[in-house]
C-alpha cells in the first residue's frame, strides 16, 4: 500500500504544478498527464494490491474496493459462469462459450465453477483446470476480487444477485445475460432476476422473436442491448450420438412448486403426478411398444426432501438430475407443465405435451402466475392438457406415429429460434462487439 501512497503524492504534486503554471501550454499539460497515465498503467496490479489484506466480508466490501482500486486495473478478462450453486450444472451455456475461447487460444477467458460440481471434479481429475476459477458455497471467495477487478465483462447464464449487485455499482464492469434456458414462460421470475441490474449496463442474448417481444414488453433492456443469438449449448444438439442399444424413451419432468411440504402432500401437483406415473393403460402400452417412461424429479423438490416412493412405480425409470442432458438428447417425447426444457425438444423437432396437472388446485403458490399462458399460442399447437386421459391419448397418438410431428408443426417450431447452427460462434461475435464498443 506504501507504493500507492508515494505514487499518488507524486502524481498529485505534478498535476498541481501544471495547473498553477500559467506559462505551460495546454498541449504540454496533456502530454505530461499522458506520461503520468502511461506510467500508472504499467505498474503491475499484483505489486500494488494484495487482496488478502482487503476486508471482503460482503457484497458492499467488494463494490467499495473494486471502485477504489479501479484506476489501477488492467482490463482484459472475460469472466463466465453458469449456476454456481448447482451440484450438476446441467446446461453449461457459459462453459460452452468458455471452451470456444479456449479452443481459439483466448487465454483471457475465465470460468467460475463450483468445486462441488461433477464437472469440476472431472476437470480436476483429468488436469484440465486451466483458467477455471474454483468457487465454494457459503465461503469467502476473496480470490475472485482480482478477476473482477481486471474483467471487461461478466457473462452469466443464471441470474445471481451477488454479481448483479456488483455490476450495477461498479462503474467499469459490463454485464451479459446469456440465459440458462429459453425464457418464454416465467415472466415474474424474469422480473425478479433482472430487477437488481442497472438498465444502462446490461445486455442479453435472446433465442427467438417470442422472447424478444416478451423482454421488450417488460422494458428491462434498451433496444440495442437485446441481441439475437440463442443458447450456446444447443450447438451440441446438432451432433447427438444416438444410443441405439437402449430402448426408446419418453421423458417426464415437471417444474418446482414453492409451497410447504405439508401442502405438497395434499396438492393436486403430487396426486396427479402419482396418478400419471402409475397409470396402467399407459404403462401397459409402453411395455407393449418397448418404450421406457423416464422420470427426472426437479432438483428443488429433492432438496426439499420430497422423495417419491419408487416401489409404487416399478415400471418407471427414475433418473438423477445429472443425467438430464443425456435424456433430453435420447428421449423422443417430453411431458411437462411449463419447463423450459420444452424448447430443447422443439429445437430437435421432437413433440412436447404440456400437462397442467394442478391447474384446478385451490392451493395458493407463487408459480401459479407462470401458468397464465395463452393456450392458443402457436408454440403449443393445442398440445396443452389439464386432464390425464387426454394427455395419455395424445401420447399414444405420437407413439403410433413413431413420434413424428403433425404437418406444419416443424415449421412452427423453427420460428422459435433465431439460429440453429454455429450459435456459440455468433454469441462470441456479440460479446466481442460489446467489449469493443465499451
Amino acid at each position: 500500500m506504501k507504493n500507492i501512497l508515494i505514487y499518488n503524492n507524486v502524481a498529485a504534486k505534478t498535476i498541481k504544478k501544471i495547473i498553477n503554471s500559467k506559462k505551460v501550454s495546454i498541449i504540454i499539460e496533456l502530454i505530461l498527464l499522458y506520461i503520468i497515465f502511461q506510467y500508472r498503467i504499467k505498474i503491475k496490479i499484483n505489486e500494488i494490491i494484495n487482496s488478502v489484506e482487503i476486508e471482503l466480508k460482503d457484497v458492499d466490501d467488494y463494490i467499495n474496493n473494486l471502485n477504489k482500486y479501479s484506476i489501477y486495473r488492467e482490463p482484459k478478462y472475460i469472466l463466465l459462469f453458469d449456476y454456481i450453486y448447482s451440484p450438476f450444472c446441467e446446461d453449461f451455456n457459459a462453459y460452452t462459450i468458455f471452451k470456444y475461447y479456449q479452443n481459439n487460444n483466448n487465454n483471457n477467458a475465465f470460468y467460475i465453477l463450483n468445486e462441488g460440481t461433477e464437472l469440476y471434479k472431472y476437470l480436476l481429475k483429468n488436469n484440465k483446470t486451466k483458467n477455471i476459477i474454483p468457487y465454494r458455497n457459503n465461503q469467502n471467495n476473496q480470490h475472485l476480487f482480482q478477476f473482477l477487478l481486471n474483467s471487461k465483462i461478466i457473462i452469466q447464464s443464471y441470474a445471481l444477485f451477488f454479481f448483479q449487485t456488483i455490476v450495477s455499482h461498479v462503474k467499469y464492469l459490463k454485464f451479459l445475460y446469456i440465459c440458462h434456458a429459453v425464457n418464454y414462460f416465467k415472466t415474474s421470475i424474469i422480473k425478479i432476476q433482472l430487477s437488481k441490474l442497472d438498465k444502462n449496463k446490461q445486455h442479453i442474448i435472446l433465442t427467438s422473436p417470442y422472447e424478444y417481444n416478451l423482454y421488450k414488453k417488460l422494458n428491462l433492456y434498451d433496444e440495442n442491448a437485446m441481441h439475437k443469438g440463442g443458447l450456446a449449448r444447443y450447438d451440441r444438439l446438432n451432433y447427438i450420438q444416438k444410443n441405439f442399444t437402449e430402448r426408446k424413451c419418453i421423458l417426464v419432468s415437471f417444474t418446482y412448486r414453492s409451497f410447504k411440504n405439508y401442502l405438497y402432500k395434499r396438492s393436486l401437483y403430487k396426486n396427479n403426478l402419482y396418478k400419471l406415473l402409475s397409470d396402467d393403460s399407459l404403462n401397459s402400452f409402453l411395455e407393449k411398444k418397448n418404450i421406457d417412461l423416464v422420470f427426472i424429479q426437479h432438483h428443488n423438490d429433492i432438496r426439499k426432501g420430497r422423495k417419491i416412493d419408487k416401489k409404487l412405480f416399478h415400471k418407471i425409470k427414475f433418473k438423477n438430475q445429472k443425467f438430464l442432458m443425456y435424456y433430453i438428447e435420447q428421449c423422443s417425447l417430453f411431458i411437462t407443465d411449463f419447463s423450459s426444457i420444452s424448447f430443447d425438444f422443439m429445437f430437435q423437432n421432437k413433440p412436447v405435451l404440456f400437462y397442467h396437472l394442478d391447474k384446478k388446485d385451490k392451493l395458493i403458490f407463487k408459480e401459479k402466475s407462470f401458468m397464465k399462458i395463452d393456450y392458443n399460442n402457436n408454440i403449443y399447437y393445442n398440445n396443452v392438457f389439464s386432464e390425464k386421459e387426454k394427455l395419455i391419448n395424445k401420447t399414444i397418438y405420437y407413439i403410433n406415429r413413431n413420434f413424428t410431428l403433425e404437418d406444419g408443426l416443424a415449421e412452427k417450431y423453427k420460428t422459435l429460434f433465431y439460429n440453429k447452427r454455429n450459435i456459440t460462434q455468433k454469441i462470441v461475435k456479440i460479446i466481442n462487439n460489446i467489449i469493443k464498443n465499451d
